[in-house]
């Protein structure tokens, strides 16, 4: 019986070996296609965040229509929704598209790979999409307020950090949405209709603790919306006078949206994959 058990842990092993292997070949893959693309991923991430940050933190400010100190406020909701769609569209369009187009997803599914595996490679590419953007942005918005942020080393390992939990959590749900979702038009319009209220509703355009002089109800919504969390741990780290949360709330909030949105995604491609 000994024996016999050694044998299994070793198969289990082996199994396990060659999973993370093809998933890896897979996430290569997936990073190689997009740098192929890497002009027009660019394009993509940058237009709206782009026209965002010209048209409310440069000519509005300056024409009177917002406090010039608005920048400080708008800058880290920009850069949390454009890590959020990055990582969300990036792994529900793929993953929709490819499931009911191209086949690709089912060429992956042969591989010698749990579908638990391949769907931790598609949130983990959703992952490496939300750094990015996140970053992008950061970048972008640094070049053109040069004189208002302060970035360090260490805020800057921690917003990477943060970008990190961001393309997990939109990376796991844009995979339940994808996978529970069809046909892609529907999918999309799902997506959209998610995505909206996050966008407007989760702390981008304004601090948290504001919405409770206007609403009450809005304001205990807010907290539901993950997003919410992303923009003001941003806030903490680049413009600590505007956050509305402490971090300790926000990453709270990420801890629980990261346990939430990784599970629903799996299961959602696993119940897709065995049609």
């Amino acid at each position: 019986m000994k024996n016999s058990s050694n044998g299994e842990d070793k198969i289990n092993t082996n199994d396990l070996k060659w999973s993370l292997r093809a998933a890896y070949a897979v996430f290569i893959r997936d990073l190689i296609v997009f740098r192929k693309d890497i002009r027009g991923n660019l394009m993509r991430i940058l237009g709206q965040p782009l026209f965002f940050l010209i048209v409310f933190g440069l000519i509005l400010p300056q024409i009177g229509f917002f406090d010039l100190e608005y920048i400080k406020i708008l800058v880290p909701g920009i850069i949390a929704m454009t890590a959020m769609l990055g990582a969300m569209r990036s792994v529900g369009g793929e993953i929709a598209i490819s499931f009911d187009h191209d086949q690709e997803i089912r060429a992956h599914i042969l591989l010698p790979l749990t579908m638990a595996s391949l769907a931790i490679e598609k949130i983990i590419y959703g992952t490496f999409q939300g750094v990015f953007s996140g970053l992008a942005v950061l970048v972008l918005a640094i070049i053109l307020f040069p004189d208002t942020f302060t970035l360090t080393a260490t805020s800057l390992v921690f917003l990477i950090i943060i970008f990190m939990a961001t393309g997990l959590i939109f990376g796991g749900m844009g995979l339940g949405i994808g996978s529970y979702f069809e046909p892609p038009e529907i999918m999309f319009e799902i997506m959209f209709l998610i995505t909206m209220p996050m966008m407007f509703l989760g702390a981008t355009f304004y601090p948290v603790d504001m919405v409770r002089e206007i609403s009450e109800i809005l304001y205990f919504f807010t907290f539901g919306i993950p997003l919410t969390y992303v923009s003001e741990s941003i806030r903490v780290f680049i413009t600590p006078e505007t956050a509305g949360l402490s971090l300790l709330a926000c990453v709270i909030g990420l801890i629980v949206s990261i346990a939430i949105f990784i599970p629903i995604g799996i299961l959602g491609f696993k119940k897709r994959a065995i049609k």
